[in-house]
């Protein structure tokens, strides 16, 4: 029989998005697999509408934690329900293309050394239900900056990407995860338990957090083009060389975003440096804080409470760095292969 796959969505007033996702769900050609819908809070009927159309399916499972969890917290709660060897992190605004988990699957399976797989990620305009020929992700890739991309995002596809090949992670878009790689890697908290995603992020970088994790502990990953899915990203990254372009593309994301992806960009550093390569890349990682530092004093002032809430997080960043380093498996030296 072929090894159980949980698929795990996290519904937030989804209602625009929930039934195309579904719908790529249940259309699979992968038929071993379960899917948990976890009730993040709405207020847009979502909750019935989730309830009337699947809540009487054998594999879905609906969940309600009685609050929104937001990213890390709630994949970490579906993680938890769940049962399959592979986990499928999947956003609601997705829709699958119908030999998705069946090639990620594949892919792991022939694979021990995996611990995670991508597909191509393409967008999906939700405003007049379509899918389009525009990259959104084919796999996260960090620079010797520490600057992280979703490669190929926002370009036309015209098969540059279409070799199979090792990437640092993959999007929490649509990311598929070794069970027993998970298992391995997450940190007990204070409060007992444990976090597979980093709860202190809350939501932005967590997927690069847990990607960069999953390569210390030597496991790879790898992007797979023939799995398709359609994402209905609205804001993504911009080229920092279109210095109009950049900033336009921050402004319109929204103080929390930033302040989060701001912060969270350094817990991540805090928790998974490795010493010999940090100093290795020191001048490039230094250029780009530089820069960062002369934006963020013109457009982003802000960003100084985002310092702040750094600073009180700090403490436990480091007690989580104490915790992976010692079970570091990765020489410093294919990890810099991977970071460009």
């Amino acid at each position: 029989m072929k090894p159980l796959v949980s698929i795990v969505i996290q519904s937030y007033n989804s209602k625009r998005y929930i039934e195309k996702c579904m719908t790529g769900v249940l259309h699979q050609d992968y038929a071993n697999v379960e899917t948990l819908l976890i009730i993040n809070g709405s207020t847009d009927g979502s909750l019935e509408f989730i309830k009337n159309h699947y809540g009487k399916l054998k594999k879905v499972h609906i969940l309600e934690p009685g609050e929104n969890l937001f990213f890390s917290r709630g994949n970490n709660y579906g993680i938890e329900h769940s049962a399959g060897k592979y986990i499928l992190g999947l956003n609601q605004d997705t829709v699958m293309e119908p030999k998705f988990v069946s090639q990620l699957v594949a892919a792991l399976e022939e694979d021990a050394s995996l611990g995670s797989v991508s597909g191509k990620l393409l967008h999906y305009d939700f405003n007049i239900y379509s899918k389009t020929k525009i990259l959104d992700s084919t796999g996260l890739e960090m620079f010797k900056t520490r600057r992280v991309i979703d490669r190929g995002q926002w370009e036309l596809d015209k098969g540059q990407y279409d070799k199979d090949t090792e990437i640092f992670g993959a999007s929490g878009a649509a990311a598929m995860y070794r069970r027993s790689a998970l298992e391995e890697t997450k940190i007990p908290k204070k409060s007992g338990g444990y976090e597979y995603f980093d709860e202190d992020f809350g939501a932005y970088k967590e997927d690069v957090d847990l990607s960069w994790r999953l390569q210390i502990y030597g496991y790879r990953c790898r992007y797979i083009p023939g799995a398709v899915l359609y994402h209905g990203r609205t804001i993504g990254r911009s080229w920092p060389t279109q210095v109009i372009n950049f900033v336009i593309n921050r402004m319109r994301q929204s103080r929390q975003i930033r302040k989060l992806s701001f912060k969270n960009h350094y817990l991540m550093m805090v928790k998974n440096e490795i010493p010999r390569l940090f100093w290795r890349q020191f001048l490039y990682i230094l250029g780009r804080e530089i820069l960062l530092l002369i934006y963020t004093v013109l457009f982003e002032q802000f960003q100084v409470y985002a310092i702040g809430d750094f600073f009180k997080q700090l403490p436990e960043a480091k007690r989580k760095r104490q915790l992976i380093m010692p079970h570091a498996k990765a020489d410093s030296q294919r990890l810099r292969k991977i970071f460009h």
